[in-house]
């Protein structure tokens, strides 16, 4: 499989882990039910009963722990897999992967910052003063205001740097993509990678 689908398995496997721990974690997957009808203590010539209560879609406990234990080796399988197929690479693809999402951010920043724009606005009588008239009152007097913001960086420059950051992170997604799917990684996944989970484990307790 290329490391594409290596990260699908893995994926497959966390799916199945958590699925299995929690059937293991409910009590009516664990127990057999089984009921004593005591008729002949509370009327003569009744017949006691012992009643087995079927549960449906049930799978025995063991099997499933064995198959929890399985998906531990295989989880370890695929990861040591994984790790010498990114060992055969030419560049470290974690921290590709890692830096190129921070460039992606930052474009969607500087998109911003590109459309930020200068403005003003004008309110009229917003402004109140105070002045004293002829006869020496105080009274007051309303004027406008002018708002202007200005932007305090190059938007120049920011349109520059949007488009070498974009084409940088263009480039090495290209290169993950490639990476992903033309890296081999020696493992084959035990079950089908598209099944269910209540499908799988039966598959596996049936064998």
């Amino acid at each position: 499989m290329n490391l594409k689908e290596a990260f699908q398995a893995q994926n497959k496997i966390e799916q199945l882990f958590e699925y299995v721990s929690n059937y293991l974690c409910a009590e009516k997957n664990l127990i057999s039910v089984t009921e004593k009808h005591f008729r002949s203590k509370a009327a003569e010539g009744q017949q006691d009963e012992k009643i087995n209560i079927v549960v449906d879609n049930k799978f025995p406990p063991d099997k499933v722990i064995d198959f929890l234990m399985l998906l531990i080796d295989e989880r370890e399988k695929l990861a040591r897999a994984i790790h010498i197929a990114k060992s055969s690479m030419k560049f470290d693809l974690d921290s590709a992967v890692d830096v190129n999402r921070k460039r992606h951010q930052t474009t969607e920043t500087l998109r911003e910052l590109r459309n930020f724009k200068s403005s003003s606005l004008l309110e009229k009588n917003a402004g109140v003063g105070y002045v004293f008239n002829k006869d020496g009152n105080q009274t007051t007097y309303r004027y406008d205001i002018e708002r202007v913001k200005t932007i305090d960086f190059d938007r120049n420059r920011v349109r520059e740097l949007l488009g070498k950051l974009q084409a940088k992170a263009d480039k090495v997604s290209n290169e993950i993509d490639a990476a992903l799917i033309y890296t081999t990684v020696d493992y084959e996944l035990p079950f089908d990678m598209h099944g269910g989970e209540l499908e799988i484990i039966e598959d596996f307790v049936s064998e």
